[in-house]
């Protein structure tokens, strides 16, 4: 072919054509990566990662816990039976025996007894009884069974009444169970967000080595086209050496994309494995989500006021301010006086056996028995024969109670600081969310800036290329224009990607501090 010809040719050539032609293809489903979507991302995260399952496991422990100090409410039973065979040696008249006394017993109780969970008191209901089979002579029944049933309360009428250890107890158990609980949602919001920031430094990271491979792409073209035009005599050899350089330059740029890609791949992986077994490590990701480049309305005040209501370190401090509280309240009831009402109702019946006897003093003869047995017993404390009842008030009063005092003071200034602190902390979330608000508006504008210089470098790369074929240009300026085009497209990537970050830290720190 001839040389004019083919120079002819050469010049020809757009730079999308031979982009087209010489770039590589990434990595697709089809060449074994693996296609993932943000959303995806966020729900393999929250799935498997380790640390927001240890939080699911700190949460189910505090349940557990709270669970245990409502236990405290829960009824009492208790139960016992007991055999006991006794003999004992006649020493007086009066013994019951010639030589000796044998007395065969068996007892048992059962009740049940609960805390109260209003007031502080507690009830309690006991049932007991004993058969007797013994030798003694002036036995009046024999065998003899008894019982008895008591019902009893213990109510406090000041220190205990309205808070007492069992419900401060309970309360901070609540407290510790929301804390758990909104720890929880941190980690969550903290796992997701780095999700997001990986996944979109994992696009910038793909996106760059792209740009990488395109500005190798135009200098290995560039070098193309001087070697032909060397053969054709127009240009001098040393317009090959500085274009091999170039092209040697932007390689060099290439594996350090590749690398900076394959570390994106796996700080993104980290994030979405349970363990070290999972396939996704041996795949390549391919995100299929890509940022936007429209800027996002951002309310400031209503970001504020959502952080402030929301934020889990504000509502974790005032969930401590809480428990603070509760310490207070129970130190204040400690310094009462302990009056307690206490009340007891019982009922007793005997039945059995029954001896008869001669009409005269102790151990007159036997004259004949009447069979009984143990419904005898519950017949008579169904009538309510042999009542008895007890009411009384134990008072305990503390003389200068100087302990109780400084303790409750103590409390009063410690409840006192968890109040500023957590005004310190709403002060700080406002800083804080104002802060984030202008990075968006800020990276905002970089995106918008760094689109402008794309273009302009594009027009310069095109322009410099034009005047180049005219021979009114060098092979330097082309190839300086050509690396100004890709610094100008990494720019700009990176001005994406630090507007997403940006847009993930402003709803970020609306949930979790950052």
């Amino acid at each position: 072919m001839n040389k004019v010809l083919v120079f002819a040719l050469v010049l020809g050539l757009g730079a999308p054509a031979a982009l087209a032609q010489d770039t590589p293809a990434p990595a697709t489903a089809a060449t074994g990566g693996m296609l993932l979507l943000l959303e995806e991302a966020e729900q393999r995260a929250l799935d498997r990662n380790p640390a927001i399952a240890a939080a699911r496991l700190s949460r189910q422990a505090a349940g557990f816990s709270l669970a245990e100090s409502r236990a405290a409410y829960d009824p009492l039973f208790n139960a016992s039976l007991t055999q006991r065979s006794q003999t004992t040696p006649a020493s007086t008249q009066l013994s019951g025996g010639q030589e000796q006394v044998n007395t065969d017993a068996s007892t048992y109780s059962t009740g049940i007894s609960q805390a109260l969970p209003w007031g502080g008191g507690s009830l309690s209901l006991d049932f007991g009884g004993s058969r007797t089979a013994s030798s003694n002579v002036f036995a009046t029944y024999n065998p003899s069974f008894s019982s008895s049933l008591t019902a009893s309360i213990t109510q406090p009428l000041l220190r205990g009444l309205r808070f007492d250890g069992t419900r401060a107890q309970i309360a901070q158990a609540e407290i510790s169970s929301d804390i758990a609980d909104l720890e929880l949602q941190e980690r969550i919001a903290t796992t997701l967000a780095g999700v997001r920031r990986a996944y979109w430094e994992l696009v910038y990271a793909s996106d760059a080595l792209e740009t990488a491979r395109q500005s190798r792409a135009l200098a290995e073209r560039q070098l193309q086209d001087n070697r032909l035009r060397v053969e054709l005599g127009t240009v001098a050899p040393i317009d090959i050496v500085e274009s091999e350089a170039e092209v040697a330059a932007r390689h060099q740029a290439v594996v350090q994309a590749e690398g900076a890609f394959r570390t994106a791949q796996v700080a993104l992986k980290q994030l979405m494995v349970a363990d070290a077994g999972d396939a996704i490590w041996q795949s390549t990701i391919v995100p299929t989500d890509r940022p936007t480049q429209g800027s996002a309305a951002i309310d400031v005040a209503a970001a504020i006021a959502s952080a402030v209501a929301n934020r889990s370190d504000i509502a974790i401090a005032r969930k401590e301010r809480e428990s603070s509280g509760a310490h207070l309240k129970l130190l204040d009831d400690r310094r009462k006086p302990a009056v307690d009402l206490v009340a007891e109702y019982s009922v007793s019946g005997i039945g059995g056996t029954r001896i008869l006897r001669q009409s005269g003093g102790l151990g007159s003869d036997v004259i004949g028995s009447v069979q009984g047995g143990y419904l005898d017993v519950l017949q008579s404390i169904g009538a309510l024969d042999y009542p008895t009842w007890i009411v009384g008030v134990n008072v305990t009063v503390p003389f200068g109670n100087k302990a109780s005092q400084a303790a409750y003071a103590q409390a009063q200034v410690q409840q006192r600081q968890r109040e500023v602190q957590v005004q310190a902390l709403e002060v700080e979330v406002t800083a804080q969310v104002t802060r984030i608000a202008e990075q968006v508006r800020s990276a905002g504008e970089q995106v918008r800036a760094a689109g402008a210089a794309r273009d302009l470098a594009r027009k310069r790369l095109d322009a410099e290329e034009a005047r180049r074929a005219a021979g009114l240009s060098t092979t330097f300026l082309v190839l300086q224009a050509q690396r100004d085009l890709a610094a100008a497209q990494t720019a700009e990537l990176r001005a994406l990607l630090d507007f997403r970050t940006a847009l993930v830290d402003f709803e970020l720190v609306q949930q979790v501090p950052v």
